[in-house]
């Protein structure tokens, strides 16, 4: 058994080879005896036997000439409810004559969706890059612990109105398996995984990761719940989402009254801020963030799945194409007074968003005819993909002189591999990001919206939908800016 302390560090054990295929099956073996500490199934063992292979080969082939001996860092750690695999590197980058003769190799995206529940791809500037493949620990499922009581659950007990009224409080650990069953009585399996969990949960809710407010019945159960997803401990901004109401208590304003318990939760932790994702294969969540002072910063096309479904909303009937979300930003604290800099294309729109939003900025627009000096040293950034909703999210989290190169060979390499929905998160900080915003519209990259104060600072989110069709009317829409939004974005897309 691994001890706290140990689990705390950066990693737990770390094997170095040389970058030659000798070296696959050692890194197998190291992988899976620490992998056993967690008790996997023989299922899972097998997957992360097979992902390391393939981690592992890629590095090899991709990272290194045909005649160089290089070396590999191999490292398993921890984190909350996940194994984690690490492969890094400081091999030469991939460019485009290398994916066009390896295109069965690069990143093995394809089959790695089916091996590992999250996987990362960091490039660390001077320090190289690294692959992280994520697994998520051997748990009870809700599925499981639901069978049983399935059988002697009333068949109308769903769809009988509930008439008490639910008293609010945070969550705490013992609450993760009634938040589970939550889950399921409002989406069936159709969510984001984690949820379906209550090990997970509890554990992001021990490390500070995640707290909600839950809605709890006469009955002591879990009826609703609103989240806020940390970033990391202590972060001054967090994502408001996972709002959850059992059909019975519908109509009783609980998202409504969710929400402002959670700002003033903010308000008085010293948040700047809580930004949230609202659905738009209805209006009712877009309009319950406006009625709060919520304001609208942009709109994600294509983000969730068609397979998403709301029980007793949309009558379980599945989306006929990817969901688009509005972005929204409730402001908690005052915020620092920062200067942003914009392309000349999206700062007329994003200026009145700024105004809209009411934060302390100074926007800045670059012409298309200036050329903002480019911090020198090499870029950092963070690729993150999420298999169950077939996205991937490119976070520039250092801009250096490489950067469009190295965001632009990214795009081809998810592209290749057929990942439906590419976010590019650029810092707006610099002059230069204006820049990289011009050259990215360029490549196919669309605007989507900003985020404030997200990370030391406010996030440009663009977007690259890959053969992915948007039939905007499809898309609920409950307020002119946002229509107006979609109308710039809808521009680009055609």
């Amino acid at each position: 058994m691994l001890s706290k302390k140990l689990l705390s560090k950066e990693y737990i054990a770390k094997l170095s080879i040389y970058s030659d295929k000798l070296y696959i099956r050692s890194a197998q073996e190291f992988v899976l005896f620490y992998a056993k500490l967690f008790k996997f199934t023989e299922s899972d063992l097998t997957k992360l036997e097979l992902v390391t292979e393939e981690a592992v080969l890629n590095a090899i082939e991709n990272s290194f000439e045909d005649d160089e001996l290089g070396s590999l860092d191999v490292k398993v750690g921890y984190k909350p409810g996940a194994f984690i695999i690490s492969i890094e590197d400081q091999g030469i980058p991939s460019d485009e004559d290398q994916l066009d003769k390896k295109e069965s190799a690069a990143l093995g995206l394809l089959l790695m969706r089916n091996l590992a529940d999250e996987f990362n791809i960091i490039n660390l500037g001077r320090g190289g890059k690294k692959m992280e493949l994520v697994k998520y620990l051997p748990e009870t499922s809700i599925a499981d612990m639901l069978a049983a009581e399935d059988k002697n659950r009333p068949q109308d007990e769903e769809t009988t109105a509930a008439t008490d009224v639910p008293t609010m409080r945070l969550i705490q650990p013992a609450d993760a398996s009634m938040l589970s069953r939550l889950a399921y009585r409002v989406y069936g399996y159709t969510y984001a995984s984690v949820f379906y969990f209550p090990e997970k949960i509890r554990e992001l809710i021990e490390n500070g990761l995640l707290t909600s407010v839950v809605s709890i019945n006469s009955d002591n159960e879990i009826v609703g719940n609103l989240s806020l997803f940390f970033e990391y401990k202590g972060a001054r901004v967090a994502d408001s989402g996972a709002a959850m109401v059992d059909p019975r208590y519908r109509g009783h304003s609980i998202f409504k009254e969710s929400k402002k318990f959670l700002h003033t939760y903010a308000h008085s932790n010293n948040m700047y801020g809580i930004y949230s994702e609202a659905v738009t294969i209805h209006s009712f969540t877009q309009q319950g963030n406006i009625s709060l002072g919520a304001k609208e910063t942009g709109i994600m096309l294509a983000y969730a799945s068609e397979n998403l479904t709301f029980k007793k909303i949309n009558n379980d009937k599945k989306s006929e194409q990817r969901q688009a979300v509005v972005l929204f930003y409730l402001k908690t604290n005052q915020e620092p007074h920062r200067k942003v800099y914009l392309n000349e294309k999206f700062y007329p729109l994003l200026q009145m968003i700024y105004k809209h939003v009411g934060i302390d900025r100074e926007v800045i627009m670059v012409a298309d005819n200036e050329s903002p000096v480019v911090l020198q040293g090499l870029s950092v950034i963070n690729t993150a993909i999420k298999p169950d909703l077939n996205i991937a999210v490119i976070m520039i989290n250092q801009m250096g002189m490489d950067a469009i190169a190295l965001v632009t060979r990214q795009l081809r390499e998810l592209c290749l591999k057929k990942i439906e929905t590419i976010y590019l998160e650029i810092p707006l900080g610099l002059p230069y990001a204006a820049v990289m915003a011009r050259e990215m519209n360029k490549v196919g990259f669309m605007l989507s919206g900003i985020i404030p104060e997200l990370r030391d600072g406010d996030i440009l989110k663009m977007q690259y939908l890959n053969n992915v069709y948007v039939d905007p009317a499809k898309i609920v829409i409950a307020s002119e800016i946002t229509r107006e939004l979609l109308t710039v974005i809808m521009q680009d897309y055609r």
